[in-house]
């Protein structure tokens, strides 16, 4: 746990910080983006447009992420007075997410995808969540999928929540939470809406500077490894905060057909527990697996059981298996998955 307590002071700012052409803001909403679709980043627009909370209160940050045709003149942000558009020319998500942080003023910030449609009321709960809760550091919220085609019949419910389709617990209280160290549970925030206090981004930030495997987190153009969010709740917990999910913080998911199709599936699988599992024993959360030598007799297995004809849903188990045994033993990913 980290020496000093959190409490409701902290969201207060200096007041030497404020001035007209940097004024005092709530919350810094942060939508990275590379290469968008753009009706779906227009429909994400659209979400933030219509939040209730004022926006004298909050302010809104694209990142645009290395895009090959720039997105500055393609989106209007003239809804917003306190809207804008900042490049970030290193391909990644995570290098994404550093820019947006450096550029955000609010005391929260808000991540937001851009398939994502946040609810109306999303930043304002959000907001109200840390002021009843000083002791929070980051929290997230439930998803649904909006599916752009219809669904194949493997996919399960439990492999929906790659899609984010994750509905809140049908009771108990809507906030849960935990300072729980080392130690993964379904109080991580997903990244789609998670918001964390600037404190807490700003020290994840010199956190993994010079750290080229933190840096590595996160989509990078086509490459669907993840674990940056995780990371950042991480970073919350190692400073005393607590991590939770809200059943008050719910947005829509939407999530086109090419990602339905079984090879994508089995890549974003394979990808995101792979990235998990690398991140839990670079943090030390987790003790790492020995690295199993590829022997003859260890290839021709595994080839023997990849032309064994599997069904969908068990394919899909099986590269969430993979990723996570190649994820622990810090071998590479293993290009069957990773390059399909």
């Amino acid at each position: 746990m980290g020496s000093h307590q959190p409490d409701a002071r902290r969201l207060k700012r200096t007041r030497g910080f404020e001035s007209a052409e940097n004024p005092h803001m709530d919350i810094s909403a942060i939508l990275c983006t590379h290469n968008p679709d753009l009706p779906r980043l227009k429909r994400a627009l659209s979400a933030l447009e219509g939040q209730t909370l004022s926006k004298d209160r909050w302010e809104f940050i694209c990142v645009d992420n290395a895009s090959s045709q720039e997105l500055a003149g393609r989106v209007d942000l003239g809804w917003h007075s306190a809207g804008r558009i900042v490049r970030e020319e290193t391909v990644g998500l995570t290098h994404a997410r550093l820019k947006g942080i450096a550029e955000a003023r609010g005391d929260v910030l808000v991540f937001v995808d851009d398939d994502s449609l946040l609810d109306a009321d999303y930043l304002a709960r959000a907001l109200e969540i840390f002021r009843e809760h000083p002791f929070m550091g980051a929290v997230g919220g439930y998803g649904r999928a909006e599916y752009e085609t219809t669904p194949p019949e493997w996919l399960t419910k439990s492999l929906r929540q790659y899609h984010l389709d994750i509905p809140p617990p049908p009771s108990g209280h809507k906030l849960m939470y935990a300072r729980v160290q080392r130690h993964w549970g379904p109080w991580f925030p997903v990244g789609a809406g998670m918001a964390i206090r600037r404190e807490i981004a700003l020290r994840y930030v010199e956190s993994i500077r010079g750290d080229p495997v933190a840096l590595g987190f996160g989509r990078s153009g086509n490459a669907l490894s993840g674990g940056e969010e995780l990371d950042m709740a991480i970073c919350a917990m190692d400073q005393g905060y607590a991590i939770g999910r809200s059943g008050d913080l719910r947005f829509t998911h939407v999530v086109p057909g090419f990602r339905l199709e079984l090879n994508y599936m089995l890549r974003l699988l394979y990808m995101s527990q792979y990235s998990t599992e690398r991140l839990m024993v670079h943090r030390g959360w987790k003790k790492p697996l020995p690295l199993e030598k590829p022997t003859w007799r260890r290839k021709v297995k595994r080839w023997f059981a990849r032309a064994r004809r599997h069904s969908p849903e068990d394919l899909c188990w099986r590269a969430l298996s993979r990723g996570r045994a190649d994820g622990l033993s810090g071998a590479p990913p293993d290009p069957f998955y990773s390059r399909r």
